[in-house]
């Protein structure tokens, strides 16, 4: 008897007959998989639905707790499938990166202020911050490839300041792609700029230091998640999500991480999503004990290292969202041409729009643009492809002069 009272409480519904006051118990995947804090919640918040609906097919509804007036259950089990919401592109991204300009420099000059104030003692204000990451959330939702491409422009000795901002960047673009709702992309752009703080309290000549660390040296570095933890729970009104990625963004999901070796059980959500990301921006950023690598060379070791290190899941939908050949990367093309990816049709992803600005000889040619995916029409041998996915800067090929020439930018990046 009390099996059958239960499945009269209990109610399987497709995630596109949810409505807002159903009481969510369960989900058709782990909750550690989800950015929702609590196992088992009231809908309320629109933005909870979209992202439910983005992220599962199907839930649990518990009918007791659920406080709707709608509650229909022959409709929740109709064959009718409602499409699923989704994020359109609203402006090309010629249009777009003079917004994401404006935001990228407003979120810059704030991290940069933070860091300050905390290497300085000061603290930071957390409300300059969430302005910070909403300065780019609308450029991001309109069009993340834009902000994206302003992510690859790096500066070596503004190393920290930049990769604070550009984790929290593409956490909000993956977020993005995953169809979360915007405060949940928004507390993801947070968790991600917020994550690295605590370097500030470290020995920034250790920091800095060129070359390998000691082992000694190491082991106070990773003191920084420590002192991150610190400076965040400062504030009582931060996120509990925002700290935990600050703490916990270097374990693994094998327990071979630090500080506590938390195996995959102790990391949430967006924990798991900050480290990708962080591990992304890392690889592909020039530091002062090592060299920058490609874009496709991070994500070949993000992809080697899912399941053991990165959450599986994520790390896949991490690399659709980047995409093989993302605007803004350097490529080699078949012909031995060189060129800047100008922008990616969703449905040719691997025929993106080229300017090539290097000749077969890599010398300085008169911009050409080409369109690959315009080219189908031809025979195969007369059409160009991409062989390889270069280093930013190879060549000579300065991205951030690129973009000021190229891409509607009158005045300097900084």
């Amino acid at each position: 008897m009390s099996g059958t009272i239960k499945e009269l409480h209990q109610v399987q519904v497709h995630v596109t007959q949810l409505q807002l006051g159903m009481y969510v118990s369960a989900l058709d995947r782990d909750w550690l998989e989800t950015p929702f804090l609590f196992q088992g919640f009231l809908l309320t918040d629109p933005d909870d639905l979209f992202t439910l609906r983005s992220l599962c097919d199907h839930v649990v509804i518990d009918l007791p707790k659920s406080r709707t007036m709608t509650l229909d259950l022959p409709a929740m089990h109709s064959s009718e499938v409602v499409p699923r919401p989704a994020y359109g592109i609203s402006n090309d991204v010629q249009s777009e990166i003079r917004a994401a300009n404006t935001g990228y420099r407003q979120a810059f000059s704030e991290v940069r202020n933070m860091l300050k104030g905390i290497q300085e003692g000061d603290g930071f204000d957390a409300a300059q911050m969430r302005l910070a990451v909403r300065a780019c959330l609308d450029s991001v939702i309109r069009n993340p490839s834009a902000l994206l491409w302003l992510t690859r422009i790096k500066h070596v000795d503004q190393y920290t300041a930049e990769h604070c901002l550009n984790v929290g960047i593409q956490a909000m673009a993956l977020g993005r792609h995953l169809g979360l709702g915007r405060k949940h992309i928004e507390l993801l752009g947070l968790c991600g700029m917020l994550h690295d703080v605590g370097k500030m309290r470290v020995d920034q000549a250790i920091l800095n230091k060129p070359g390998r660390v000691s082992t000694e040296e190491f082991e106070h570095l990773k003191l920084h998640v420590t002192y991150g933890r610190e400076e965040l729970s400062k504030d009582p009104d931060m996120p509990r999500e925002v700290i935990a990625a600050a703490y916990s963004h270097h374990e693994r999901l094998d327990g071979n991480g630090y500080p506590e070796g938390l195996a995959g059980a102790g990391l949430g959500f967006y924990t798991r999503l900050v480290t990708i990301v962080d591990a992304y921006d890392a690889i592909t950023s020039s530091r002062c004990y090592s060299a920058s690598n490609s874009s496709a060379t991070a994500l070949k070791i993000l992809y080697e290292n899912r399941g053991t290190q990165f959450d599986e899941k994520l790390v896949v939908r991490f690399i659709e969202c980047i995409g093989l050949y993302p605007p803004g990367a350097l490529v080699e093309m078949s012909s031995g041409e060189v060129g800047v990816v100008l922008s990616v049709d969703p449905a040719h992803r691997l025929l993106p729009k080229v300017a090539l600005v290097r000749d077969a000889g890599k010398r300085p040619m008169t911009q050409q643009v080409v369109d690959l995916a315009a080219e189908q029409g031809l025979q195969p041998e007369q059409r160009m492809r991409v062989a390889r996915v270069l280093t930013d800067g190879e060549y000579g090929v300065d991205l951030e002069d690129f973009t000021i020439r190229n891409i509607s930018l009158s005045d300097q990046l900084d």
